[in-house]
């Protein structure tokens, strides 16, 4: 009885211990991420801006990430959520999201394509679209979309800019 009350004091011990430490391996990369924002998004062809603010918190013992933006547009209030995590059977990057324009959640899959750049991609009924998240390295990140043309080059669509808050 005492073995099976030590090993299970041990088991407990090392389960907290580990969801005490945060986000690892593939996960952990994704922490430049978390925080408050305010954004600035230009869509390209109208060059209409709109200004938003996002709160990007780790939850489910680290493993997702649930990302809150907020927004007022011309039409209206919007809100969206995503929940990211790294699909590991996958071996890829894996955002979801939530949001009043798409009858169901936007798969979105990608990996790093450079040190400082997470691209995703997304297949919508308008065609193939790149998300690009780019690592500025002051306290910004940007997000640029583009469509991806057949010819595989790629035009940009809307960028937004990150800004963390203090």
């Amino acid at each position: 009885m005492k073995f099976i009350t030590a090993a299970a004091i041990v088991v407990f011990v090392l389960a907290a211990a580990l969801t005490a430490q945060g986000p690892r391996g593939e996960y952990k990369k994704l922490n430049f991420l978390t925080g408050s924002w305010k954004s600035t998004s230009i869509k390209l062809d109208s060059g209409k801006e709109s200004f938003g603010e996002s709160k990007i918190q780790w939850i489910i013992n680290d493993t997702w990430l649930q990302w809150r933006f907020t927004a007022q547009l011309e039409s209206g209030p919007l809100e969206v959520l995503t929940l990211i995590n790294y699909h590991e059977e996958k071996r890829q990057y894996a955002f979801y999201s939530f949001n009043p324009f798409d009858k169901q959640p936007l798969p979105h899959f990608g990996n790093w394509i450079k040190p400082n750049v997470l691209r995703l991609e997304i297949i919508e009924d308008s065609g193939k679209i790149a998300v690009d998240f780019i690592l500025k390295g002051d306290g910004k990140f940007e997000q640029i979309h583009q469509k991806i043309l057949p010819s595989g080059r790629t035009e940009i669509i809307r960028k937004t800019e990150y800004v963390r808050l203090k």
